[in-house]
């Protein structure tokens, strides 16, 4: 924590705070926390030291989905928790199976507000 205060001020952003204790949690590392949130490690030490260059929405979507649970209303499957959400979310980019649960969630993600890849595919 001292780092990211350090780096990032005394007003140490709630989802950096939640990253630096999944870090420093008992038989955690960085690297273990990146493959969860689908990065690398290194994209973790850039956060910490609030030096990433690129866009932070995503990353912090990923963190509160992960290390800051909630639940969620999604628009096909009612209360679900954050993880579980941002799992459909991910698989929501191309459709990979036939399965009735993978279509209706397909569609239903490509569609939610939550999706924020979809609202970047159509400023794009």
């Amino acid at each position: 924590m001292h780092i990211a205060r350090e780096c990032w001020g005394q007003d140490v952003p709630d989802w950096i705070r939640a990253l630096v204790e999944a870090c420093d949690a008992p038989g955690s590392s960085q690297s273990r926390v990146a493959g969860r949130i689908g990065y690398t490690s290194g994209v973790v030490s850039q956060l910490l030291r609030n030096a990433y260059p690129g866009n932070l929405d995503r990353l912090e979507d990923r963190v509160r989905s992960i290390f800051m649970a909630g639940h969620v209303t999604c628009p096909a499957l009612g209360d679900i928790d954050t993880a579980a959400c941002l799992d459909w979310r991910d698989r929501s980019g191309t459709l990979k199976s036939v399965s009735p649960m993978t279509v209706r969630m397909f569609r239903a993600c490509r569609v939610c507000p939550r999706n924020r890849r979809t609202v970047e595919e159509d400023v794009a």
